[in-house]
């Protein structure tokens, strides 16, 4: 059966320490993502290194959900899970914007079918 992933491309904060990050990725975000029952996989991503060519982000989430439509919640996204909207609103806060300088990092956000076979 093909799967329904969900890709969320982003960066975080200019000048945080990735190994902080990477130990909040392992101990807070994974097991918030992972405790709702509608996302099957849950996985971060950080690019090394870019061999051709290059993208806007260095920061990238794989989800794979049972559904699009429950995901999206009427907008509300992440199925409405309070759990998780918590998290996400602490998220922005800690790691997607500096306010010193006015920087917020985009958060996009799309939607795939596996072209299974």
């Amino acid at each position: 059966m093909a799967r329904k992933l969900v890709l969320l491309t982003y960066n975080i904060k200019p000048g945080v320490d990735l190994k902080e990050y990477e130990e909040f990725t392992r101990t807070v975000d994974y097991p918030v993502f992972r405790q709702n029952p509608g996302i099957q996989s849950y996985a971060n991503f950080v690019v090394r290194r870019n061999v051709r060519g290059e993208e806007w982000f260095k920061h990238f989430d794989l989800l794979f959900v049972d559904d699009f439509e429950a995901f999206h919640a009427d907008g509300r996204l992440h199925f409405g899970d309070p759990v998780i909207l918590e998290h996400a609103a602490e998220w922005r806060r800690r790691w997607g914007r500096d306010e010193a300088t006015g920087w917020r990092t985009p958060v996009n956000i799309l939607y795939a079918d596996e072209i299974w076979g």
